[in-house]
């Protein structure tokens, strides 16, 4: 066993990102999951959006008053349960301390910093290994019901992210044009905003892409490996249990997502990190004419729709239930509503689709809202996660910040915003 290698625990976006990029640098690297394959938690299902456009936390004062107005309803965009409130608490109170307008302004455009790093990052690989996952580079339109609203959202993206951010802003009858799919719900819509820089794809197509690649390269990766323990010795990393052996690595990075608390407690660290669990539906689209070709977010009702080809998936919906396997019926319903409400001709078409994919994840979302990338308090231990619901927009930069701290080089964007010890 190569003691010099770099043990990551965890097979979704962020580790996979982050074993490519230390390969890039010429390290040798173990990746372990503990699914039965790679990419099947946060990774296998979401939204499949990079979205740089939409770099702010979830603490605006709308998101909050939402949570606090979900609480015990399923049928709500955001919800939280009466049960796991107490578990919440402390780390809810780091969450509101982070939501006063300065600072929810400062932490947005930290993350769109590494948004648009990590963007650019995403196209670089993909072109130069020439590997596809059903990617469009078509950007996303976010539609409004409610002048205010789109006002609103307006000056926020220009005073956070300026002209770094490509938008259009359109009108009712640009918005049908832009997507004809739309023009049955055209009376309900009084504008949108087409960012253009923003792609979408399949994130579980590219974990597996991105999989391949790094054995490629020299990579090994592990499934069905469960960590026991990380055992340190004099505050330094020794050894990674599993349950079939104990690992010698000087190096280990946690990118296990809403695990991520559980695998460091025994540790002696506590990051300020919860789950916080999300829906997606998809459904098969063949046959179907006058489909949508962009995704789609609604402001108004909290959801986001992304057409692939012959598959279009609804996605969203934020609940506060730890971690709760639950797939709980009305939050499929809620999902299906949504769809109905900006797609009725399709949802009429799928709505009695037996073989709907209906997914849940549970998104590592950190109380202010930025990931936590770089050394902890532990030589050698490091952490890259809590990227919350922007895992795949930030991954590939997430990884090549970390990638560059671990080998003793200057980052290429500024990493003390994300940094692990904050």
């Amino acid at each position: 066993m190569d003691k010099d290698q770099i043990i990551i625990i965890g097979g979704g976006l962020i580790g996979l990102a982050t074993a490519n990029a230390l390969l890039d640098r010429g390290e040798n690297v173990l990746v372990l999951e503990r699914n039965a394959e790679t990419a099947t938690a946060a990774s296998f299902a979401n939204a499949g959006m990079l979205t740089p456009s939409q770099s702010t936390p979830w603490n605006s004062p709308s998101d909050i008053a939402n949570i606090l107005s979900g609480i015990g309803r399923k049928a709500s965009p955001m919800s939280a349960s009466f049960r796991t409130i107490p578990s919440y608490f402390f780390w809810a109170l780091r969450f509101m301390f982070n939501s006063t307008p300065t600072r929810f302004e400062r932490i947005s455009k930290d993350i769109f910093s590494l948004a648009k790093y990590s963007k650019d990052l995403t196209e670089k690989i993909r072109n130069l290994e020439e590997f596809t996952y059903d990617e469009s580079t078509d950007g996303t339109l976010k539609l409004f019901r409610d002048s205010e609203r789109l006002e609103k959202s307006i000056a926020l993206s220009n005073r956070i992210y300026g002209e770094s951010n490509v938008i259009e802003v359109l009108n009712q009858k640009e918005v049908i044009e832009l997507e004809p799919a739309l023009n049955k719900v055209r009376k309900g819509l009084i504008g949108g905003i087409h960012y253009k820089d923003d792609e979408i794809g399949d994130a579980y197509k590219f974990c597996k892409a991105l999989e391949g690649i790094i054995r490629n390269k020299g990579g090994r990766i592990l499934v069905n490996s469960n960590i026991k323990k990380i055992l340190l010795n004099k505050r330094k990393v020794n050894s990674v249990v599993t349950d079939r052996a104990v690992l010698q690595a000087k190096r280990v990075v946690i990118c296990a997502g809403s695990w991520s608390p559980v695998l460091l407690k025994e540790t002696g660290i506590r990051i300020p990190i919860m789950p916080v669990k999300g829906y997606s539906l998809t459904y098969n689209t063949a046959g179907i004419r006058n489909t949508p070709k962009l995704s789609v977010i609604d402001e108004s009702i909290h959801i986001a729709i992304t057409p692939y080809i012959d598959r279009i998936r609804v996605a969203g919906t934020a609940e506060f239930v730890g971690f709760n396997d639950e797939v709980h019926p009305k939050r499929v319903d809620y999902l299906n509503l949504k769809l109905n409400e900006v797609y009725p001709h399709i949802f009429s078409k799928v709505k009695d689709d037996e073989e709907a994919e209906i997914w849940f994840g549970f998104r590592p979302m950190s109380a202010d809202g930025l990931p936590f990338i770089g050394e902890s308090k532990v030589k050698g231990l490091y952490l890259n996660t809590g990227h919350g619901h922007l895992g795949w927009t930030l991954a590939m930069g997430s990884a090549d910040i970390l990638a560059d701290q671990i080998v003793g080089i200057e980052t290429q964007i500024d990493s003390k915003p994300y940094q692990a010890n904050r």
